[in-house]
Order: C-alpha cells, then sequence, then structure tokens
C-alpha cells in the first residue's frame, strides 16, 4: 500500500516538473515579433535604403545583433551611410556599432534606449529537432519559416548550424529559435533549396561578453580591425593545418596530401577528353568551405584550395607534350576585383627537389590595398625533365598573412612522395 503511495506520488511530481510544452511557429512568432527588427543601412544623402538584413534584440535590450554583412557598407564608407532600425510595430531610429566578430559574421549594434526585452540564447537541440528562424525577407515584413536543426558543420570550422528551412535575403541577422523559445543561432546564409546555414549562438554570446568588457572605438578606421580579425582567425587555421595530420591520396606516380582537415573535401577534377585526345589527363580538386565575408568588393576571403594535375602522352612529340603542359600551369587566381582593390601580383621562380625529382616553383602575391597586411597567395610547382609525363599543383590562399602560408607550403613539398 505504502509502495503504491509513493509510486503515485512520484508519477504525480514527475508531471508537475515536467519541461514547458514545445512552441509551435505561431506562438514563436507571437513571442518574439517585437524582439526582431528590420535593420536598414540608408545613404546619409538621399535617406533611402542602401541595403537590409534582420536584426533582434540581445543583452540588456538596447542592444540589437545582426550580420556583420548586413551592415558592411557602413564600415567602408561611413562618411557615407548610417545604420538604423525598423519594427513591426513602426518603431525606428539609429544604431551605433558596438563590436564586430568578422569571422563568424556578427555585429552588435546599441540604440540609444531600451527597445525591450532581449532574448534568452542556449545551444542547439538534438540534430533533427525543429526550429524556426525569423527575419525580413526581400522588404516584405517580418515572417518565421520552419525547418529542423541539421547540426553543426564540420566543413566550416564548427562555425555554421545547417538549417533544412528556407532562409531569403533580407533574413540575415535574424534570430532562429528552438521549440523552447531560446534562440539557438543567427541567419546568415542560404544555398537554396531549403539549405540554409545559421551560427550558432555562443559566437554571439562571446560577441555580447566582450562588448561590455572592452570599449569599441566606432570613429576609429574599422578597416583596420576588420584586417586584424581576419588574419587573426586565419592564422589560427593555418597553424593547425600546419600541425596536424594529413592524410594520403595517389595520384599516378606521387603520393600526396589528401584532405589535410575538416573544412576540406577533395572531388575527382578531371577533364572530359575527346576520342581523338592525343593525351591523358588527371585532376584532382581539393577545397575548404570556412570563406570569411571581408565587403561587397572582396566578398569572400579565407579560401584554400589545392589542384593536382597529372598529363601524360605517348602519343605527342616533346615539343607539342611541352607546350600542352605549359598551357595547362595555371599562373594567377583567378578574379575580377579592380587595382583599387587589390595588388598587382609580385611573383619570384625557383627551382627545388622534391622527393628526388626537379621541380620548377612560383610563388606570387598581391596586396589588399583597403586592409593592411592581407594578401591573396598563388603557388605553383611544376615536375621537370620528362618528355612524355608532367605533374603540377596549384595552391591558393585568399585573404591571409603572407608569411603565415610559407610553412604550409614548405610541408606541402615535403610531403610529396614520388613513387617510381
Amino acid at each position: 500500500m505504502i509502495r503504491g503511495f509513493l509510486l503515485v506520488c512520484l508519477l504525480y511530481a514527475g508531471i508537475l516538473y515536467q519541461p514547458a510544452a514545445a512552441l509551435d511557429s505561431k506562438q514563436v512568432y507571437e513571442q518574439n515579433e517585437a524582439r526582431v527588427f528590420q535593420i536598414r543601412v540608408l545613404n546619409r544623402e538621399t535617406g533611402k535604403k542602401s541595403s537590409i538584413g534582420s536584426g533582434f534584440l540581445v543583452g540588456d535590450g538596447s542592444q540589437v545583433a545582426t550580420n556583420y554583412h548586413v551592415i558592411g557598407q557602413v564600415i567602408l564608407e561611413p562618411e557615407l551611410f548610417y545604420i538604423t532600425y525598423l519594427g513591426k510595430d513602426g518603431r525606428e531610429g539609429e544604431l551605433r556599432l558596438l563590436g564586430l566578430d568578422v569571422a563568424h559574421d556578427l555585429a552588435l549594434l546599441g540604440a540609444e534606449q531600451r527597445l525591450g526585452e532581449p532574448v534568452v540564447m542556449t545551444d542547439l537541440p538534438p540534430r533533427g529537432a525543429p526550429v524556426f528562424a525569423m527575419g525580413n525577407p526581400l522588404d516584405l515584413g517580418l515572417t518565421i519559416a520552419v525547418g529542423t536543426n541539421g547540426g553543426i558543420l564540420d566543413q566550416t570550422d564548427a562555425s555554421r548550424i545547417l538549417f533544412s528551412g528556407s532562409l531569403n535575403p533580407g533574413m540575415s541577422g535574424g534570430p532562429t529559435f528552438s521549440e523552447a523559445g531560446a534562440v539557438i543561432g543567427i541567419n546568415v546564409a542560404t544555398a537554396r533549396n531549403d539549405i540554409s546555414f545559421i551560427v550558432p549562438s555562443r559566437f554571439l554570446v562571446e560577441l555580447v561578453e566582450q562588448s561590455s568588457q572592452s570599449a569599441f572605438d566606432e570613429n576609429a578606421d574599422l578597416r583596420d580591425e576588420v584586417a586584424r580579425q581576419v588574419l587573426a582567425y586565419e592564422n589560427r587555421y593555418l597553424d593547425k593545418l600546419v600541425t596536424g595530420d594529413w592524410p594520403d591520396l595517389d595520384l599516378r606516380q606521387f603520393r600526396l596530401p589528401g584532405a589535410i582537415s575538416p573544412t576540406v573535401r577533395c572531388w575527382d577534377n578531371s577533364a572530359k577528353l575527346g576520342a581523338a585526345a592525343r593525351y591523358r589527363r588527371f585532376q584532382i580538386r581539393c577545397a575548404n568551405k570556412n570563406h570569411v565575408y571581408l565587403d561587397e568588393h572582396n566578398k569572400f576571403v579565407g579560401r584554400l584550395s589545392y589542384d593536382y594535375f597529372w598529363l601524360e602522352s605517348d602519343e605527342l612529340n616533346p615539343v607539342q607534350f611541352y607546350r600542352l603542359y605549359q598551357n595547362l600551369n595555371k599562373d594567377q587566381i583567378d578574379s575580377k576585383l579592380d587595382r583599387d582593390v587589390v595588388s598587382n601580383f609580385s611573383c619570384r621562380t625557383w627551382f627545388v627537389e622534391v622527393s628526388g625529382q626537379e621541380f620548377k616553383a612560383n610563388l606570387c602575391r598581391r596586396e589588399y590595398v583597403e586592409y593592411d597586411g592581407m594578401s591573396d597567395v598563388l603557388f605553383t610547382a611544376a615536375l621537370t625533365g620528362y618528355p612524355d609525363r608532367g605533374f603540377f599543383i596549384t595552391l591558393t590562399m585568399t585573404g591571409v598573412d603572407y608569411a603565415a602560408t610559407l610553412p604550409l607550403i614548405q610541408r606541402f613539398l615535403e610531403h610529396m612522395q614520388w613513387q617510381p
């Protein structure tokens, strides 16, 4: 009898202490519509919108979180642009910049007065759990998109959550909520077809805490701060690459570095040749995905890619083979950037022995005009001395510290092994 009574009490206590019922999209929307704003970058001369995004209340209720790329124009040209907010209820006002986390595409803004209750931020729910993204798509008003949590992406250095829902332009910077009504991340990008990406809330928590501990000088040249943050992030990334374990892959007579980081994927990229082709060409391309938004001119930096090319023929004579081999060896990074954005490439060439084979190496760099210390780096190394076969590697890195790339290039050469 007593055991039965205790069981009933325990069951009753369990019912009383059950977690709150999960919210649906309607409830999430109603609870947060006053906390989510349209973020607008306005031209000082015309007073009209130049770009829009979304943002939401954090911190003490006077702070608004959004994406760095939403307000990036103000970083480049503060004399021409300024930032404002517009609420669903028609409230509007100007915002000032309180802090940046460029590597994770976050910005913290501040209003002159408290705008309301801030959101609560939390960690990710289980993979597959429903989540709700709010924002202002295409200047059409506040809306909510329902999707599921796809988990943290290793390909992006743990800085992105996969969201199986539809984010549209204008929703960048808005919050993504769990079923409990807490913010798990910040809307950042979409690949269409219900594949989108969220920045985990922990990075925003760190930015809010940092802002409360140190003053941010919004009147300084913020391009220097952007460059400092990007280079610090990229230096940490490159250092991990250099000191990490590298798997191997084989291409004909070479054993080569494979996917040197979880952020890198390698694919066969061999050209499809016609039946009349008198040579065989094999190519493997490896590239990362954890790119960093810089500005509207340069778009994304932090790209790392390396291509392996093997060429062979038993039909071409040595002169014909050499011409084909030379034409395939790239000597520049593909881009359409103007000279007022990046300088011309400066290159040096030398011969180096790699695993008993002679290579002609070429190292080029160009500098970012508005971001001190940032460079694009191109390294190529081409096998010499064979009339019927050739191999070369093309390694490119963008928005990096030139000196920090040299140990990575050296390790690539040391890792390559010729297999007779």
